[in-house]
């Protein structure tokens, strides 16, 4: 990874943001949705191994995922700023101490996602890693987000390394890469790594989201490269094979459903060869129904 540039480029996020961030008054913003469907989603579950080395720490719908390594801990997501305590207490329970926790990744920074980032990084003394139009709304606290304004904000946090495509971090031989795929916000990212079992290598994908809800897609003033970014994440997802598939809403890889087989006995329940093109393609006729019916009403 490049981390000097990565260091450099946090801050330049911290120096700019305020700049870079400002909405065009003259787009409407979409409608946020109540506060008490996150709360829902962030009912509690027991935390569990989903496979050797990679474990769910999160909440009933908001996907936070620990993998471990010898030489510590690496977080992708972190749900609401009210998961943080629930969070940490999953790490505890599983035997591991938030101590030994050394990065958090983000997928994409509005609250459900990144609100408890904060202060599972003031606990631990992680480093936060996001693109940079991640960072930029971490730093903000999601306000200003382009297409809810300051509706859904959380507790402002910095990232500390800033990756671009392609860019990965290392941590006791694991190695995480990150896949922009913009569209649901311009800082989009998905996590790629690949896991090693007995003989055999799992590619594990975690996928952040693909849904545009109740966005202004054509000629959206606050963010022009929507549609084109949006298929272009259909098209770079597609690509990709995984062994593992995890999205960062747990009903968008069948978590329910999984952890049921597992409890059963089934210890390759969340082994998908099939999911992750499956979530490509909803996702992706459910974008061109969305585009096609706002076409109409021109």
């Amino acid at each position: 990874m490049k981390k000097k540039l990565g260091y450099l480029a946090a801050m330049t996020v911290t120096l700019c943001f305020n700049v870079q961030a400002q909405l065009n008054p003259a787009q409407p913003l979409s409608s946020a949705p109540p506060y008490i469907l996150f709360e829902e989603w962030a009912q509690p579950v027991a935390p569990f191994q989903m496979f050797p080395h990679v474990y769910y720490v999160g909440t009933r719908n908001l996907s936070s995922v620990l993998l471990s390594t010898p030489e510590g801990l690496i977080l992708i997501d972190a749900a609401l700023d009210a998961s943080a305590p629930t969070i940490r207490a999953h790490i505890e329970a599983l035997g591991f101490d938030i101590k030994d926790l050394r990065y958090i990744l983000n997928s994409h920074a509005r609250l459900d996602q990144a609100g408890g980032i904060a202060r599972l990084k003031a606990w631990s003394g992680a480093k936060v890693v996001a693109s940079a139009a991640n960072a930029r709304q971490l730093a903000l606290g999601g306000k200003h987000d382009f297409a809810l304004g300051d509706a859904l904000s959380f507790p402002p946090v910095k990232a500390d390394i800033i990756v671009g495509d392609g860019d990965s971090i290392t941590l006791g031989g694991l190695t995480l890469t990150a896949l922009m795929t913009p569209g649901h916000l311009p800082g989009a990212t998905s996590w790629l790594a690949t896991l090693r079992q007995g003989e055999k290598n799992y590619r594990l994908v975690y996928a952040d989201s693909l849904a545009t809800p109740d966005y202004y897609l054509i000629d959206n003033k606050n963010y022009p490269d929507l549609v084109q970014d949006i298929r272009g994440s259909f098209a770079r997802l597609a690509k990709q094979q995984a062994d593992i598939f995890i999205a960062n809403k747990g009903t968008r890889f069948d978590l329910e459903n999984k952890m049921a087989r597992l409890r059963a006995g089934d210890l390759d329940a969340f082994v998908d060869s099939q999911g992750l093109q499956r979530y490509v393609r909803e996702s992706q006729k459910a974008f061109e129904a969305q585009l096609q019916k706002q076409q109409k009403e021109m």
